[in-house]
């Protein structure tokens, strides 16, 4: 009764029942007792108080026993250790728990156990580790005990938010917050509640956070967890920080609920709550002894260890500036902590994600060199802000035999899934499997290991060379100040030229992919619609021209132009806007992205020209366009496999695909191309060991992508990219088949009879001034 009082978050009335059964306790059982006291305070995180009682429990379980609940005592106390931040500690406790239990025949329990020591490897930094014991932990739930399946769930929300997918997080812990409740497992949730509002501060949904944050406190306080109430509160105050509320004696707040978690013994989240005081003064202009508060190093090993140390370089960043020192060295080695952490993780989706760990450093780097260092210096830190995961090697976990099994269900559960859809019938049962096993997959991918190796930098100097040596000017555009900024190279020296306000730029560049959207919906519908979407067009696109090209015209002259766009303009269809149109244009995920990709070898195998059912012009495209290939490998529609398909990727030059695309917002990876026998997935694309050079994807809306919290872009075209193909040419909207079929004849002549991409894209486009597609990478 005790134990189950305090899950319902009434640890206090538990302990009252404990001091009542102490009176008739035979003695060979005080073990067990004295045990479940420790484990009440521990609940109610009266750390101290837990120590005191698991010490004085150990012998006497360890002398009567029961074995089961000697186990208990060193799971139960690994839990502790993990809480005091000691987590090797932690691991050795949970490991002698596990090894107990080995011999024991509880399987529940030995789940459980195995279940928190995964949790342990992954607050050491194990992220993919700890990934793969949970998929173990799950099936001995199901099997054992599936009330306790919700806490895997909630393992894994906490992987995410170890990775940057905030958003992703918050919308884990809230399916845990109702399982939780509806358990009445109300201590559970209210810890859940507390992690979920992290998670939402660093998203940032700053309202919405701040609410789930007073929900968690009211929660942990109404339960007695009073050191946690007092997290929930510092998140609040941190809130109000970063939104520039912080009055003139916030840094006293902060600091006393410091002072009142150290008095109880509190370590989670303490440093960092000490690293805010600290900016709170120097804000405030406080300078005096944040010497000795910041001059420390983090010790050991795990994710808080670097959420500490990126709060402390951002900090003594924060007391340089305030001291008028270079705050740059500090903001480097941030970054560079998390560059040597992006590289432990194999899935792209992580990859990028860590990048939303940085973000206020590599803001402040910008924001630092563009009012205070040359052109280079701005290129340079920009450089550092965006396509961090493309310098890193794929991972081909995809060309695992579990892997390709799982896919190969995929695909038959897409078809079933299509088929159904065709015929009008029920599909909500298809439409769930195909979830659970792209769930399956995923989950596989994010417990591969990372390669521990990156790419060079590249410095502005060489990136200038090559652009100038190709007759070319690099456009790389980044915000500083609310305004876009421009760092052009390739023409008369590295220049910065500052434009028009972000959010401007956003809402043009919006309002025109809208309109590309919509021209498609109107060829078939009265001239006066379409006349009149095409005005909108002129107008977006002139504006969007004005505000951000037009202040560059005289720099890039008659040259080829590279656009290495912001985030918030990645889905702005640049060979529209009329300064553009008929120049050979490319997109860029980064400057560095570009010059490698010069640089990459051309591949030298077979043409390969698929084609996927439903396309009315598809076969006599792929027809036309084989005769311009002598030699080329054809894949027809109605044999189209994207097994053979992706074969026949691996180590093509030239890559022609006319298939229906889907772009797929919240499910990146499994953004798709259309075949016969099911869907090629971006997921794959990653595992091809000699990825085309050069790939044409004559679909709808693959040149799309997600741009992650990390500023870090994410797509079918990505994918392509990140495995290694230098060029991708594919369609930011929808595209009419026949429109589709003409402009991609018409671009595979020129590019046989010697043109590059961007020459034939812009030549081809020329004629069609709102044509979708748009070349990216180099």
């Amino acid at each position: 009764m005790s134990a189950n009082l305090a899950n319902r978050g009434a640890s206090a009335d538990g302990l009252r029942l404990l001091d009542q059964a102490e009176a008739f306790v035979d003695p060979a059982d005080r073990g067990m007792l004295l045990h479940q006291r420790a484990f009440s305070f521990w609940q109610s995180s009266r750390l101290a108080d837990a120590m005191h009682w698991f010490e004085a429990a150990e012998p006497l379980l360890a002398e009567h026993g029961p074995d089961y609940m000697y186990a208990a005592l060193f799971h139960n106390r690994a839990l502790l250790w993990r809480d005091l931040g000691e987590l090797r500690k932690a691991l050795a406790s949970i490991q002698r728990a596990v090894e107990i239990l080995g011999r024991l025949d509880i399987p529940a329990n030995l789940a459980k156990s195995m279940h928190l020591e995964a949790m342990i490897w992954l607050d050491l930094g194990e992220v993919p580790k700890a990934l793969l014991t949970f998929d173990e932990v799950r099936e001995q739930y199901r099997r054992f005990a599936p009330e306790l399946e919700t806490f895997i769930d909630a393992s894994r929300a906490d992987a995410l938010s170890y990775v940057g997918l905030f958003r992703q997080a918050t919308e884990r812990w809230t399916e845990v917050i109702v399982a939780y409740r509806v358990a009445g497992d109300l201590r559970s949730a209210a810890m859940s509640e507390f992690w979920r509002a992290v998670a939402a501060f660093e998203d940032p949904q700053s309202e919405t956070a701040e609410l789930w944050a007073k929900q968690a406190m009211d929660s942990l306080y109404e339960q007695g967890n009073e050191p946690m109430a007092f997290l929930a509160r510092l998140l609040l105050l941190q809130g109000r920080f970063d939104s520039g509320q912080a009055g003139p004696d916030f840094a006293e707040k902060v600091q006393r609920m410091c002072d009142a978690l150290g008095q109880r013994g509190w370590t989670m989240r303490l440093e960092q709550a000490r690293i805010l005081a600290a900016r709170a003064k120097i804000k405030a202009g406080d300078l005096e002894g944040l010497d000795e508060v910041l001059g420390g190093e983090t010790s050991g090993p795990g994710y808080d260890a670097l959420a500490e140390s990126v709060a402390r370089y951002l900090a003594r960043a924060e007391l340089a500036l305030a001291r008028r020192l270079d705050p740059m060295p500090e903001l480097r080695a941030g970054l560079d902590l998390l560059d040597e952490y992006r590289m432990t993780f194999g899935s792209v989706e992580f990859q990028a994600g860590v990048s939303a760990l940085g973000l206020q450093l590599s803001s402040k780097g910008l924001t630092h060199t563009t009012n205070h260092g040359s052109p280079a210096d701005m290129l340079r830190w920009a450089e550092r802000s965006r396509a961090q995961a493309l310098r890193i090697p794929p991972v081909k976990s995809s060309g695992n035999p579990e892997a390709r099994e799982a896919l190969g269900r995929l695909r038959q559960a897409r078809q079933e899934l299509w088929d159904l859809q065709v015929e009008g019938r029920e599909a909500a049962e298809a439409l769930a499997r195909v979830s659970r096993l792209e769930a399956e997959i995923r989950d596989y991918d994010r417990a591969r290991p990372g390669p521990g190796e990156q790419a060079e930098r590249i410095s502005p100097e060489a990136i200038h060379d090559l652009a100038a040596s190709r007759d070319t000017v690099v456009v790389n555009l980044f915000e500083v100040g609310g305004n876009v900024r421009a760092v052009l190279v390739g023409g008369d020296g590295i220049r910065h030229v500052e434009l028009m306000p972000l959010d401007d730029a956003a809402e043009a560049g919006s309002r025109l992919g809208a309109d590309l959207d919509a021209l498609r919906r109107t060829f078939h519908h009265p001239e006066r619609l379409r006349q009149s979407v095409e005005g909108s067009m002129r107008r977006n696109a002139a504006a969007l021209a004005e505000g951000v090209l037009d202040p560059l015209l005289g720099y890039i002259g008659n040259r080829q132009v590279v656009v290495v766009p912001h985030s918030k303009l990645a889905w702005v269809p640049w060979p529209l806007l009329p300064p553009l149109r008929g120049r050979p244009l490319t997109v860029s995920p980064s400057a560095e992205a570009w010059w490698r990709a010069v640089h990459r070898p051309a591949g030298t195998g077979p043409v390969l020209i698929a084609a996927g059912p439903g396309l009315a012009r598809a076969g006599d495209e792929i027809e036309a366009v084989a005769k311009l290939y002598p030699e080329a490998i054809r894949v027809v529609a109605e044999e189209s496999d994207p097994e053979t398909v992706l074969k026949a990727l691996d180590g093509a030059s030239v890559a022609h695909l006319a298939a229906h695309g889907h772009h797929e917002a919240d499910n990146v990876l499994f953004s798709r191309l259309d075949f016969g026998l099911g869907p090629l997935n971006a997921y794959e694309l990653l595992g091809l060991d000699q990825p085309p050079t050069h790939v044409v994807l004559s679909a709808c809306d693959l040149g799309r992508s997600t741009v992650e919290v990390g500023n870090e872009t994410l797509g079918f075209t990505a994918a392509l990219l990140h495995a290694g193909t230098s060029t991708v040419v594919s369609s930011l909207a929808k595209v009419p088949d026949a429109m589709a079929a003409d402009m991609m004849l018409e671009y595979h002549r020129r590019c046989a009879a010697g043109a590059s991409p961007a020459e034939a894209l812009a030549a081809v486009g020329e004629q069609r001034p709102w044509h979708p597609f748009v070349a990216f990478g180099a």
